[in-house]
């Protein structure tokens, strides 16, 4: 059996599956290939669509990255480049499911498949889970030039106000429904515990993303809080704030 180049070495089967999706802006040849060998990639993997579109009619599409509140955000991002994605005359979109892989190289795939794309013509690509735009020497850097696995690389930890829980924080996270993981969401944070709370969401992330299981009702420990803090399962696959399930938490 081949070693993975991306192990998960806590996964224990959720049953759930990884759910994967990116656009890739830009103007490709009609004789365009990918290089198997220099791109790291064994090709598409099984469950996944890979589609070019001529970017004007993809606009049509309720779901066109650059349009709705996603494209509000993305243009405060980098309005040049949102600029430059929306001129290019197509886009190519990678999207589709797995069985809760018990190794991340299918992921490691459509990294180089991307990374060929952006070579290939590509001028930004989204990625919709956490609302994020990349150009190519950022995707490259971020996600190609080392090749190897950082959870943080793929998913969002954001900090808000918490609408429920006035003069506290909301430190909740995007993306962990690539992992067939629910996201978290950690309410009640008081301001000068923030940096705490994310160093928390972060190992969360660590562990779910490297295949781990948090189950239901876990008692999370916090310091100066003999209580801690219990595990609530949440949520469901189409909620608009995390587009995923989710792990609820509130600071003692």
């Amino acid at each position: 059996m081949t070693t993975p180049h991306w192990p998960r070495p806590q996964w224990r089967d959720s049953g759930e599956e990884a759910f994967l999706l990116w656009f890739v802006f830009g103007d490709f040849g009609n004789d365009f290939q990918v290089d198997a060998q220099k791109y790291r990639t064994r090709g598409t993997p099984p469950g996944i669509d890979v589609v070019r579109y001529v970017n004007r009619e993809l606009a049509r599409w309720d779901g066109y990255p650059l349009a709705g509140m996603l494209g509000g955000l993305l243009y405060e991002e980098d309005a040049p480049l949102f600029e430059r994605a929306k001129r290019a005359g197509e886009c190519v979109m990678l999207r589709g499911s797995l069985a809760d892989p018990p190794d991340l190289d299918a992921l490691r795939d459509l990294v180089g498949t991307i990374t060929a794309l952006m070579d290939g013509g590509g001028v930004a690509v989204i990625d919709p889970q956490t609302l994020s735009m990349f150009d190519a020497p950022t995707w490259r850097e971020r996600f190609f030039a080392a090749d190897a696995f950082d959870a943080r690389d793929h998913v969002l930890i954001l900090c808000n106000e918490d609408e429920q829980h006035p003069g506290r924080l909301h430190v909740h996270t995007r993306g962990l429904r690539k992992f067939a993981r629910p996201d978290l969401s950690i309410r009640n944070v008081p301001a000068e515990l923030a940096e705490s709370a994310g160093e928390l969401a972060g190992q969360f992330v660590e562990f779910q993303a490297r295949g781990g299981r948090v189950a239901d009702g876990h008692v999370v420990e916090v310091e100066g809080a003999p209580q801690g803090m219990t595990v609530h399962a949440a949520g469901t696959l189409d909620d608009p704030a995390f587009n995923n399930r989710h792990l609820a938490l509130r600071w003692p």
